[in-house]
């Protein structure tokens, strides 16, 4: 490019930046902030921090002037019903409660059949949603329907007829025999400019088929912001009560390890423990036998033995492997087998499968700890996240020891290879075992410490 086009370029661009700022009065804002600060002298703040707060305070005011214009359209009484109902939705903090006030009081206020209240959750990357007519909530794709676009868009939609707008997802209405004659959705926006979700009222009542108005538009939008700070309270309630029953749990588990349980009794409660600190429908924990190659266990629902070869399914890969496994579909995974769902009308959906190291032998596993079916606050099925793994790994550390030294089961060489019978007492005098179980008692290889090392 020769000198003389550059030239043109840059003249160009300063000749743009200047009209910029005549148009925008850049030099007497700047002045303005100059003549501010120097007259204010703040001793506690940098120049940039006061011009970057001046600016703050100005967008502020610009929002509030707006609050006033828009609000000043809005009946008295209307005013009235939206501030009780602000109060009731930021006094609650349990999750589902706060749902249930969101939806009743929105309810009221716009006068209207039906909320549906979409709440994105990050876990399992979908909206999940509760509506005033539903008794469980269901889930739905972001940028699925309406609702979905709104999420995504961040922009606010009003439909005065459903069924000639495009958009509009008829499924559910074909579903339940419903018919959504008009709805307001609204993007519940965070602070950070983030989306948590979409308020929808649909079907407004006495309109005389109009729909929903501007004033509607203005009521449901200032709930929308209070609905966002009851979402994050409401978070923060979930995770503190999540902090808690994991420390619980952790606490009852330590406490069980020193009760000198036997095979089976440590067994269920270290599964049990392993539910509770996860939320998991169900636990399997299957106990290594090397010799027999097979994976030997309990589920916590049932007094039924499950013998596995040690090489088959994701609990076999785990053991051979001695790495953790995370699924968030089981039947999408082709070491899945689904006969037991197939036989038990069961549905298996996320696993997590965690290996428990062996004290003397890090690269082997003496145990599995399998979870399935993670389950969430509404009792819905999720995913296990990270902090789900790094829960049960440092779990799975607590009980490797007691897990390692309990598997109680000797081989019986009189009756064959792959022939156990379970000890659950305490040595004798003599060092033996005393029999406390019987042939039907679980079946499990006993693992001796000092044989780690050689296995």
């Amino acid at each position: 490019m020769e000198s003389d086009d550059i030239s043109i370029i840059e003249a160009k661009e300063q000749q743009a930046v200047d009209e910029y700022c005549r148009q925008h009065d850049v030099q007497g804002l700047i002045e303005g902030l100059v003549t501010r600060y120097l007259s204010e002298r703040p001793k506690d703040m940098k120049p940039k921090e006061f011009f970057a707060q001046q600016l703050r305070l100005e967008m502020l005011a610009g929002d509030e002037a707006h609050l006033v214009e828009t609000t000043s359209k809005v009946p008295g009484y209307a005013l009235r019903q939206l501030f009780e109902a602000t109060k009731k939705i930021t006094a609650e903090i349990v999750p589902k409660e706060t749902i249930r006030v969101i939806i009743s009081e929105s309810l009221k206020l716009l006068n209207c059949d039906r909320i549906s209240l979409f709440v994105y959750d990050k876990r399992i990357e979908m909206l999940v949603l509760n509506a005033s007519n539903l008794e469980h909530p269901i889930r739905v794709r972001p940028g699925q329907g309406i609702s979905g676009n709104v999420f995504r868009t961040k922009q606010s939609v009003n439909i005065a007829d459903c069924y000639g707008d495009a958009r509009f997802d008829q499924s559910f209405d074909a579903a339940t025999g419903y018919v959504t004659r008009n709805l307001l959705a609204i993007p519940i926006v965070d602070f950070d400019g983030s989306c948590l979700g979409v308020i929808e009222a649909i079907n407004k009542l006495g309109d005389g088929g109009k729909g929903f108005g501007q004033v509607d538009e203005i009521l449901l939008g200032n709930l929308a912001d209070q609905v966002s700070v009851a979402l994050h309270n409401a978070e923060f309630y979930r995770a503190a009560i999540v902090t808690s029953e994991r420390a619980n749990a952790l606490l009852q588990m330590l406490q069980s390890l020193t009760q000198g349980l036997g095979a089976q009794s440590l067994i269920f409660s270290v599964a049990t423990h392993a539910s509770t600190l996860v939320h998991a429908d169900r636990c399997t924990v299957f106990l290594v036998d090397d010799r027999a190659s097979e994976l030997i266990s309990h589920t916590t629902d049932s007094a039924q033995e499950i013998r596995i070869p040690k090489t088959v399914g994701i609990a076999g890969e785990c053991a051979t492997e001695n790495k953790l496994i995370v699924i968030d579909d089981a039947y999408e995974d082709a070491r899945f087998d689904p006969e037991f769902d197939q036989r038990s009308g069961y549905r298996t959906h996320s696993i997590i499968a965690v290996p428990v190291k062996r004290p003397a032998a890090k690269d082997k596993a003496c145990a599995v700890i399998q979870m399935i079916n993670k389950k969430e606050f509404d009792d819905e099925i999720g995913k296990f996240d990270e902090e789900d793994v790094q829960v049960l790994e440092t779990y799975a550390m607590f009980v490797a020891t007691q897990l390692a030294q309990s598997t109680l089961v000797t081989r019986d060489s009189s009756k064959g290879p792959g022939n156990y019978e379970e000890f659950m007492g305490r040595a004798d005098s003599d060092g033996h075992r005393e029999r406390s179980g019987s042939k039907q008692a679980p079946l499990m290889e006993e693992i001796q410490e000092g044989e780690e090392g050689d296995d």
